[in-house]
C-alpha cells in the first residue's frame, strides 16, 4: 500500500531506533573507536570491513559498499519496502503511525489486490490439503514421492494436487463466499461458451509460486496422464508477474547470501530436488528467460549467478539470452552444461547434492560455454566453419566493455581455429567496421582517484556538519581540492543546503552519482580530530605552494626563450608568496 509520511516524522522514527541497536539484532558488531565494527551480511567476508557510525546513524562497508541508514539497512536485508521498514522501526519505538489517507479508488484497487493474495493463499491450502488428506491426492503424493521428495520439502513448498473433477476447487470456494471474479482474475477458474464455470487446473500436481515476502501469487501444475499441456502455469495478473520474480527465491535468498552465490534453472521440479538434496541456493526463472528484474532481485544478495539450465534447445536458447543480460553487469557468471543432456532435477536425484555442488565447481565462463556450443555444431576444418564460429562468438566478445578482456577473448577465440592472433583481430575489425558496431572501453573513462588525507578529513566533517560545510566553501576554493570529485561533491551538497536548508543523506544521494554517493558514504565514516580551520589552512597552503612552485617553473621557462611575458609570472609568484604568508599567521 502506497503511503506517505512527512519528513519530521521519518526523522523522529530514526531518532528514537539507534543504529547500533537495529544493525546488532543481525550482525555481531564491537566498538572500535567512535564506531562498530562487523562482518558484512550484504556479501561473504571473514574480517570485518561493515561499520557502524552511531553519532551519524549511517552504516558503510568497505567491502562491497554497502551503506544507509537503519531503514536502508532493513530494507536490503529483508527485501521490504521503504514503507514496511519504516512501520516495523515504528513499531519498534512505539512510535504510532498516521492513517492512510486514500482515495475511494486507491482503496478499492488496495482492498481488491487483498482479496487476490488472500483467494492464492487458500487455493495453496485446498490444493496442499487436497494431496495430504484426501484419496483425490493419491497418484500426486506417490508421484511425488517417487521422484524423491521428503515429506519435509513437500511441506516446505506447500505442494498440492488439484482434483480430477471439473469444478472442485469452485465450489468449495463458492461455498466459502470467494466472489467469482477473483477467481476468474486469478485464473483458477474460467468460464465456457455456455457461461459454466470449470476449474482452470485439474489433476495435476501443483506447485504454489510465492514472491520475495512468502505471498502466494500463482501457480504451476504438471498433469498426471498424457495430457497436453504438461505444465499449465497461472496466467500474468495484477499480483503476480512472471519476469519480476523467481520461484522459491523466498526460500533460497538466505542461502544464496550465504554463499553469495545463486544456481539460476528452469524448472520447479529442478528447483525442488535440488532444495531437497541440500542445495538450497537454487531458483527458477519461471519458464521465462532470464530479466533484469531478476538481476535486481539478486543484486544484494550475490556475487555470482551460475546458469544451469536445460541442455534442450529452449534452454540452450535461454541461457544465451541470459549470458547476454548478465555481460557487463557486476555479477560473475558461469554456465554449468549438464552432463549426457541431462536436467538438473534428473542429475540431483540420480547422483545427490553433493555431486551437483562438485558440478558448479566446474561450470565454465560464458565464453568458454558459447565457443564450446559453436565448436560442436561447425566443421572447423574447413574455411566455411571457421567462419560461422567467428560470427557466433564475435558478438559477445564486441559487447565486453573492458579492452583488455575483450583483447584477450578474441586471442582464446584464435586457438581453437587455428588462426594467428593478427588474423582473428583483422576478421573482428572488419565484423565491427560492417555491423557499425562501436566498441565500449570502459578502462579509458574511469576517473583517477586522488586520495589525500587531509582533504578526506576536511570532507568528513564537511558532509556531516552544515557550518564546516560553509566554512569551506566561503575560506577555500574548490581549486585547491586535489581530488576533482571532492570539488563536485562539495558543490553539490552546498546547493541542495542552500535551497533546502538541510541535507540528509537520503537528499544527498539523490544530486549525487552513484560513484560520488559512494565516496560520500565512506567519507561518513572517517573520525575527524582536527579542527576545521586547522585543514583548511593546510590545504589551502599546499595548494598555494604548488601553484607558486608551477609559476616559477613556468618564468624560468619564458625567460630562458627570451618570452617578456615571464615579467607577469614573477608579478604572480610574488602575489602568491604574499597570500602564503597571510595563511602562515
Amino acid at each position: 500500500m502506497s503511503r506517505y509520511f512527512e519528513n519530521e516524522l521519518i526523522e523522529q522514527i530514526k531518532d528514537a531506533n539507534d543504529i547500533v541497536s537495529v544493525v546488532s539484532e543481525h550482525v555481531a558488531l564491537k566498538k572500535k573507536g567512535k564506531n562498530y565494527w562487523g562482518c558484512c551480511p550484504f556479501h561473504n567476508e571473514k574480517t570485518p570491513s561493515f561499520s557502524v557510525a552511531p553519532d551519524k546513524g549511517f552504516y558503510y562497508c568497505f567491502g562491497c559498499h554497502a551503506s544507509g541508514n537503519a531503514i536502508k539497512f532493513l530494507m536490503e536485508l529483508e527485501g521490504i519496502t521503504f514503507v514496511e521498514a519504516l512501520e516495523r522501526l515504528a513499531n519498534r519505538a512505539n512510535i504510532p503511525l498516521p492513517e492512510a489517507k486514500l482515495s475511494p479508488e486507491v482503496r478499492a484497487r488496495e482492498e481488491r489486490r487483498k482479496k487476490l493474495y488472500e483467494a492464492c493463499d487458500l487455493a495453496a491450502n485446498f490444493f496442499h490439503n487436497c494431496l495430504l488428506k484426501t484419496s483425490f491426492g493419491k497418484v500426486g503424493l506417490e508421484y511425488l514421492k517417487k521422484r524423491g521428495l521428503t515429506d519435509e520439502t513437500i511441506e516446505k513448498f506447500k505442494l498440492g494436487f488439484a482434483p480430477d473433477g471439473w469444478d472442485k476447487l469452485y465450489k468449495a470456494f463458492r461455498e466459502r463466499g470467494i466472489e467469482e471474479s477473483i477467481l476468474i482474475e486469478l485464473n483458477l477458474i474460467r468460464k465456457n461458451e455456455k457461461g459454466q464455470a470449470y476449474d482452470f487446473f485439474r489433476n495435476r500436481v501443483m506447485f504454489p509460486i510465492m514472491d520475495g515476502k512468502g505471498r502466494v501469487v500463482g501457480f504451476g501444475g504438471r498433469v498426471m496422464d498424457d495430457s497436453t499441456p504438461k505444465y499449465l502455469n497461472s496466467p500474468e495478473c495484477q499480483i503476480f508477474e512472471k519476469g519480476k520474480i523467481l520461484f522459491a527465491f523466498d526460500k533460497a535468498y538466505k542461502s544464496i547470501r550465504e554463499h553469495k552465490q545463486a544456481i539460476l534453472v528452469e524448472g520447479y521440479m529442478d528447483v525442488i530436488s535440488a532444495h531437497n538434496k541440500g542445495v538450497t541456493n537454487v531458483v527458477a526463472s519461471l519458464g521465462t528467460a532470464y530479466t533484469k528484474d531478476h538481476g535486481h532481485i539478486l543484486m544484494r544478495q550475490a556475487d555470482e549467478i551460475i546458469l544451469a539450465y536445460d541442455m534442450d534447445g529452449a534452454g540452450r536458447q535461454a541461457a544465451a539470452r541470459a549470458i547476454e543480460l548478465l555481460q557487463n553487469t557486476d555479477f560473475k557468471v558461469r554456465v554449468l552444461a549438464m552432463p549426457d543432456g541431462k536436467d538438473p532435477d534428473d542429475y540431483v536425484r540420480n547422483h545427490g547434492g553433493q555431486a551437483f555442488r562438485e558440478l558448479v565447481e566446474k561450470a565454465v565462463k560464458p565464453l568458454d560455454y558459447l565457443l564450446s556450443e559453436s565448436l560442436i555444431k561447425h566443421d572447423t576444418n574447413e574455411a566455411e566453419g571457421k567462419q560461422a564460429v567467428m560470427q557466433d562468438i564475435f558478438p559477445f566478445i564486441a559487447n565486453i566493455h573492458s579492452q583488455t578482456v575483450r583483447d584477450d577473448a578474441l586471442k582464446a577465440l584464435a586457438l581453437p581455429l587455428w588462426l594467428d592472433n593478427s588474423t582473428i583481430f583483422r576478421y573482428f575489425r572488419n565484423y565491427t567496421q560492417k555491423g557499425n558496431i562501436e566498441l565500449v572501453n570502459e578502462g579509458a573513462t574511469k576517473p583517477k582517484d586522488i586520495v589525500s588525507g587531509d582533504e578526506e578529513l576536511l570532507m568528513a566533517l564537511a558532509i556531516t556538519n552544515p557550518q564546516a560545510l560553509q566554512e569551506v566553501v566561503q575560506y577555500l576554493p574548490l581549486e585547491d581540492f586535489q581530488n576533482i570529485q571532492y570539488r563536485g561533491i562539495i558543490e553539490k551538497i552546498y546547493t541542495l543546503f542552500t535551497q533546502t536548508g538541510q541535507y540528509q543523506p537520503e537528499s544527498v544521494e539523490v544530486v549525487l552519482t552513484p560513484q560520488e554517493y559512494e565516496i560520500f558514504s565512506r567519507l561518513m565514516m572517517i573520525e575527524v580530530n582536527e579542527a576545521v580551520p586547522v585543514l583548511i589552512r593546510k590545504i589551502r597552503l599546499h595548494s598555494l605552494r604548488e601553484q607558486y612552485k608551477m609559476h616559477s617553473i613556468l618564468a624560468d621557462q619564458l625567460k630562458r626563450a627570451g618570452d617578456s611575458t615571464f615579467i607577469s609570472e614573477l608579478h604572480k609568484c610574488q602575489e602568491i608568496q604574499n597570500l602564503i604568508r597571510e595563511w602562515s599567521k
